[in-house]
């Protein structure tokens, strides 16, 4: 059987690491925030890939490709033209793809550092709310040992007043 006391306690639990002292939820938040910066710096490195392939293309190639062609088929001069429009097309086409590649680029940064800001909002709140708790433990340690030195110094009082009583 689980005993709940044991697990209510587990969040007050510190782990101490190179020197400071950590909580279950800073170590929980600090995790949350390490997996959303990497998960945004791997996305980021992924679309950046995807960017330089398409920015890699060599539109050289079809250029060649229209020289031969007209260099075959001199009087189909109309043919031509539709494969100039063709690759016109293609990149204007290529074009766009790199422009909506930049703007989910941007949106991608713009959430990760919308995400960076939560996280430290996050951790800022619970170091907040770590140090109102450690301010309760130290009034309540505090009256606690007020409580048992007034206790004492009563029990003193009465032995010395009557040395005979117990």
């Amino acid at each position: 059987m689980l005993d709940l006391t044991k697990v209510e306690s587990l969040a007050d639990k510190e782990v101490k690491a190179g020197g400071v002292k950590l909580t279950a939820s800073s170590v929980l938040a600090i995790l949350a925030f390490l997996s959303t910066v990497v998960g945004g710096l791997y996305g980021g490195f992924t679309l950046y890939q995807k960017i330089e392939e398409v920015a890699g293309l060599d539109l050289t190639a079809y250029q060649q490709q229209m020289d031969v062609m007209d260099a075959k088929v001199s009087g189909i001069s109309e043919k031509v033209e539709e494969s100039v429009e063709y690759t016109r097309d293609i990149k204007n086409g290529l074009k766009d793809d790199l422009l909506r590649i930049e703007q989910q680029t941007d949106r991608v940064e713009d959430m990760v550092r919308d995400n960076e800001d939560k996280v430290r909002k996050m951790i800022d709140d619970a170091e907040i709310r770590f140090e109102n708790q450690r301010e309760r433990v130290r009034v309540s340690q505090t009256s606690s040992m007020k409580e048992l030195e007034d206790r004492l110094n009563a029990k003193l009082q009465r032995a010395l007043d009557n040395p005979l009583a117990d």
